[in-house]
């Protein structure tokens, strides 16, 4: 699924490559001048102090670092300062909200999302359905939590002006990722097969993720154009090229993505990252890491439900408007933050801003509904869904793309114990609704179940959402 990859660019955290490397501005005149070179396209128009912190914070400034550059006891007496010192600019210079190219290139992102089930059909020929559905549901779960954990840290990184070093984190993060893939086969006891599977489904969840964040997806799509071309040509005629040839032109591409992602994090960093990272960092990860763990666990829970009663997973397709909507979300998410960039721009009336905060966000939620509305339509024509249990799956994936629209806006205003709250307390409702219902105490079934977990996360998410959206110090 997403991993979210514009959005803090979008907000200046990760473009200040003159922040100071070391921290110490020795010699300087007045310590905060080189600090306001450096923040101020990005405090100026702040309407009070509380932004300008939220700026601090989004550099990755804490109360001890504050302490020790610049003598202020916290973050927000800092802010204060910046904010009595730093020139005022009225408005900001207003940009266009929907900027064609940009959207494509995002609305693209859903295509690179779904373009693995095109591969499904000849892997499953080649490795068997059955040890390929529980390899593909692992590597899934494996795969969500560790891109959501890696790209985290490297914005971290970039946010402070360690691009460099970012690159370098990237580049480790995925070969040990690559190692932790190929030890889920053997603690399963599956075969050969199994693990080239994983660790490839591995390889490909992790450098699409970093093309995405360097914008490279014009390399992502020669990489991946020869095997999207023989999964077409097997899913229309299986004899024509046959399982071994098609299974070996799909482990090229994702080898060619692999070594794609590789050159673009080929630079020499002066620092280790890892000696930059500081605990604070980890812990802020772990919550997101844990949150995308759970959602691909209550993704995929149902598909591996029916692998240990050995049962035909009929509501498989029911996901791919879902996830071909990723691209779609991206996109609205950065329009709902451009929006409220220019709605703090153009006011300095509190009362304008929240009037008009819940307005904004409420239509980026519905231009992203409908969307995924379209998608869930032309999947149910064009893939026949006429099974109740696979609509049913439809209507909850809808609603799952909702929450997931407001759990990524929510992350994005560092949110996200909340958001790793609700996704807890959706599996909760899903697993004990599903268990009642087996035992014939619900009139329920797994599908049901599902439903009612999608419905729970998404009402949980928006009532924790309204308020967060009021909060000035979000949207600089």
């Amino acid at each position: 699924m997403s991993q979210r990859t514009e959005f803090y660019s979008e907000r200046g955290v990760a473009v200040l490559a003159s922040y100071t490397r070391t921290g110490y501005p020795v010699g300087a005149p007045d310590r905060l001048t080189p600090l306001l070179q450096h923040l101020g396209p990005l405090i100026e128009t702040a309407v009070d102090a509380q932004q300008v912190a939220a700026v601090l914070e989004a550099h990755g400034y804490n109360d001890r670092m504050v302490l020790e550059r610049y003598g202020y006891p916290n973050v927000f007496e800092l802010a204060e300062a910046l904010y009595r010192i730093a020139p005022r600019r009225a408005a900001a210079s207003r940009r266009k909200a929907n900027r064609l190219p940009e959207t494509l290139r995002e609305l693209s992102h859903g295509l690179f999302y779904g373009m693995p089930g095109l591969f499904f059909p000849a892997i499953f020929a080649w490795v068997g359905a059955r040890e390929a559905t529980l390899g593909l549901i692992l590597s899934a779960i494996l795969g969500w939590a560790w891109s959501q954990g890696m790209i985290r840290l490297a914005y971290v990184l970039m946010g402070r002006g360690f691009a460099p070093e970012a690159r370098l984190l990237l580049r480790t993060m995925m070969f040990i990722g690559l190692g932790l893939a190929a030890l889920i086969a053997p603690v399963v006891r599956g075969s050969l097969e199994l693990v080239v599977l994983v660790v490839l489904q591995m390889a490909y969840h992790m450098a699409s993720g970093v093309l995405l964040l360097y914008k490279r997806e014009l390399w992502l799509l020669l990489a991946t154009s020869p095997a999207v071309l023989a999964g077409l040509v097997f899913l229309l005629a299986p004899d024509l090229l046959g399982v071994a040839p098609t299974t070996l032109v799909m482990m090229g591409s994702v080898l060619l993505s692999f070594a794609a992602a590789l050159i673009t994090l080929q630079v020499k960093a002066t620092y280790s990252p890892w000696k930059i990272l500081q605990r604070p960092d980890w812990l802020d990860t772990l919550p997101l890491m844990l949150y995308g763990l759970l959602s691909a666990i209550f993704v995929f829970l149902n598909p591996f439900w029916h692998w240990i009663t050995n049962t035909p997973i009929a509501s498989g397709l029911a996901v791919v408007p879902l996830v071909l909507s990723m691209g779609g979300l991206e996109w609205q998410l950065r329009v709902f933050l451009e929006r409220m960039s220019l709605l703090l721009a153009s006011t300095d009336d509190l009362g304008v801003f929240a009037r008009n905060v819940n307005r904004i966000f409420f239509s980026v939620l519905a231009s992203y509904g409908l969307l995924l509305l379209a998608l869930s339509l032309l999947a149910l024509v064009f893939f026949d869904l006429r099974d109740s249990q696979a609509q049913v799956f439809l209507v909850a994936n809808f609603l799952l793309g909702l929450g997931f629209f407001v759990a990524f806006t929510l992350t994005s205003m560092n949110r996200t114990l909340r958001v790793l709250l609700g996704m807890v307390l959706a599996l909760m409702v899903y697993v004990v609704a599903f268990g009642l219902s087996l035992q014939g105490l619900l009139p329920l079934d797994g599908h049901l179940s599902y439903l009612l977990g999608c419905g729970v996360f998404t009402v949980y998410l928006l009532l924790v959402a309204l308020p967060v959206l009021r909060e000035l110090r979000n949207y600089q």
